[in-house]
Order: structure tokens, then C-alpha cells, then sequence
């Protein structure tokens, strides 16, 4: 935190406390960036997940280090508001931006079965467990304008089955040394959308393996 961040955020906090500003408000100035209630309500329930009344929504140490990986860190300590706020942000993002059903249906010019059969038991498409008002969703980073991203249901299947959406989205979307587009390292999916070659799975299935096993 620079000296300039570090006075907004006593700033903030002091305009909090006097009332001069929401909580939304005050964490808004604090991180750098919009929190809504919404936002905070996530954060919450990521909070009460890591308690002991619901120890299975909390993330497991290994998404917790491969998020750390990817910068979304807490320094090995339980989640601070902060990081939580971050990580609620984020799933927030996955789901604002993400596809239903039928949209994805009508992008692959595919009938409602198959895109079931797809997501359930050839897992070739990447859908969050849950479920909102719009059905269950599908993150936007496995699609192009025109069409899944070129091989990406090579690669999503071997994924461990039980990896945080989070993780997901950092594996697929973290830049990567062992992947470069114009010299630069490139994420899985910019390098599969750019210049991937079927010839290339087997270096993008490498390192998506060292990606999701901190080996």
C-alpha cells in the first residue's frame, strides 16, 4: 500500500466512523475499487463459510495456495475482509458476465440436451454450481464472439472436478511463462485463440496439469 492509499483509507475510516460515509462507501475509497451491498453480502457469506457450521464452502488449502499463485492472496492466514471482498468481487464478475443455457445453446447452434450432456458428463464446458435466477451459468472466458475457445474442451475435462470457480478462472486466464503470443507470456486462453495448434495440446495440457497441482 502506497503512503496516498494508505491516508485514503484512514481517511475513510474516519469518515465512517463519524457517519459521514456507508460501510459500501468507506470499503469502495478503502480497496480502490466499487463495493456494493451485494458485494459485501458475498463477502460475508465467504466469511461464514470458513467457520466451523459450514466448513464445506470454504476453499480448500490447495485452492487457497493456487489462488495465492494467482494473486489472490491472505500471506497464509484466514481470509481477511479484504480478501474476501476481492474474491466476492470476483465471483460476482463470473456471474454478471456469464451465459445461461439458452444463450449458450444458441452460440454452438446446439439443442438444450446436448449442451446438459456437455456440461454433466463430458464436462467440455465449464458451468458454476450454482444456480441464480437465470439457471446455471457458464463464465464467458470458454467463449469467442463466435464459438467456444479452439480446443478448450480438450483441456477443461482435465480438470480436477473439484476446483473452485475461482481457481478455474485463474488457470485459464493467469499469464503463463510456458506460453507466449508475440513473445510475451499469454494466458491458456489468449494462446489457444491466438496461435494454438492441435500439435500444441500436449505443452497446454502440461502446464495447465503444473497449474492445478502445485508440483
Amino acid at each position: 500500500m502506497t503512503v496516498a492509499d494508505d491516508r485514503r483509507a484512514r481517511v475513510a475510516a474516519e469518515q465512517y466512523a463519524t457517519g459521514a460515509l456507508s460501510f459500501e462507501d468507506a470499503l469502495t475509497r478503502t480497496v480502490g475499487h466499487p463495493v456494493d451491498r451485494a458485494t459485501v453480502a458475498g463477502a460475508l457469506e465467504y466469511l461464514a463459510s470458513l467457520g466451523a457450521l459450514q466448513p464445506q464452502g470454504a476453499l480448500s488449502q490447495h485452492d487457497t495456495d493456487l489462488l495465492d499463485e494467482a494473486g489472490f492472496t491472505d500471506d497464509g492466514e484466514p481470509a481477511s475482509l479484504a480478501v474476501a471482498l476481492g474474491r466476492a468481487q470476483s465471483m460476482s464478475n463470473l456471474r454478471r458476465t456469464a451465459l445461461t443455457a439458452t444463450e449458450v445453446a444458441e452460440l454452438l447452434t446446439v439443442k438444450a440436451p446436448r449442451i446438459r450432456q456437455l456440461t454433466s458428463i463430458e464436462r467440455k464446458l465449464w458451468a458454476l454450481d450454482d444456480v441464480d435466477r437465470r439457471g446455471r451459468l457458464y463464465p464467458r472466458v470458454q467463449f469467442t464472439e463466435t464459438g467456444m475457445v479452439p480446443y478448450l474442451d480438450q483441456i477443461l475435462p482435465q480438470l480436477p472436478a473439484d476446483l473452485h470457480p475461482l481457481t478455474i478462472n485463474a488457470v485459464l486466464t493467469v499469464p503463463r511463462e510456458d506460453l507466449t503470443v508475440g513473445g510475451h507470456p499469454a494466458s491458456v486462453v489468449d494462446f489457444l485463440t491466438s496461435t494454438a495448434t492441435e500439435g500444441d495440446l500436449p505443452t497446454v495440457l502440461e502446464v495447465v496439469e503444473r497449474a492445478t497441482s502445485l508440483g
